[in-house]
């Protein structure tokens, strides 16, 4: 994975991980990569700042954060165990369980930025949790 500085039409700044530049430039051209301050997709990569330090230092950062990469997985696992996956469904199917049209249960997929609004507009509540794809 490699993580990249992003940046928003509107200025804001903000790190997403990927595979590779390719997996950036997929998602960026198919609008999955959105700011998490103002939601738009017009996003573009930033050269990143870097620190240079010794081996020794680096090792010991790297071994900081798995703690933090194991409760991601944990995290990415409990939602694919126990998340029912309705794919590009996810709104239509979030406003049916709001209104008792079918059965309340837990529910994972995609959403555009306008079927977002409309949730939040109807006052659907969710969560949107970015999942890493571990494609490679």
């Amino acid at each position: 994975m490699i993580a990249y500085d992003v940046t928003c039409t509107n200025g804001h700044t903000f790190e997403g991980w990927f595979a590779d530049n390719a997996s950036f430039e997929d998602q960026k051209s198919r609008k999955l990569i959105d700011c998490p301050y103002c939601g738009t997709t017009r996003v573009e990569r930033i050269p990143s700042t870097f620190a240079i330090g010794n081996r020794q230092k680096a090792r010991a950062e790297s071994a900081d954060m798995m703690p933090h990469i194991d409760t991601i997985t944990q995290l990415r696992r409990y939602i694919e165990k126990n998340f029912e996956d309705v794919g590009e469904k996810f709104a239509d199917e979030a406003v049916k369980i709001h209104y008792g049209e079918t059965d309340k249960r837990n529910i994972r997929g995609t959403t555009t930025q306008e079927e977002e609004r409309r949730l939040k507009e109807e006052g659907v509540a969710f969560v949107k949790i970015p999942i890493i794809r571990y494609d490679s």
